[in-house]
């Protein structure tokens, strides 16, 4: 997880000290994930199988992110094609999107 931080400058641009906070509109996005595959069917072992048969792969990488709502797993794979990313939704397993290459950090 990234936390930002935001800093008060005072006079000439001092930074005031004990006046960073961290973003919390990162940490509930973090939260969000977290939690985002309690009520779905599939598992991120099941998601990981599905990555890795589709690309001839093997996963590498594997995640949980949240788009406008809906729960999505998003697992990278190394294989004979190079590295390729699979994003599955949550919901139904079903396999939504997916490209050449890996995913920018």
């Amino acid at each position: 997880m990234i936390v930002k931080f935001a800093t008060a400058a005072g006079p000439a641009g001092a930074l005031l000290p004990g006046l960073a906070v961290p973003s919390f509109a990162a940490a509930n996005d973090e939260a969000r994930e977290e939690t985002a595959l309690l009520n779905t069917a599939l598992t991120l072992s099941q998601a990981i199988s599905s990555a890795e048969q589709q690309t001839g792969g093997k996963a590498f990488d594997a995640g949980v992110d949240v788009d406008h709502g809906k729960p999505c797993v998003v697992v990278e794979t190394n294989g004979p094609k190079g590295v390729e990313t699979v994003i599955i939704d949550a919901g139904n397993g079903q396999i939504i999107g997916g490209h050449k290459g890996g995913e920018a950090d």
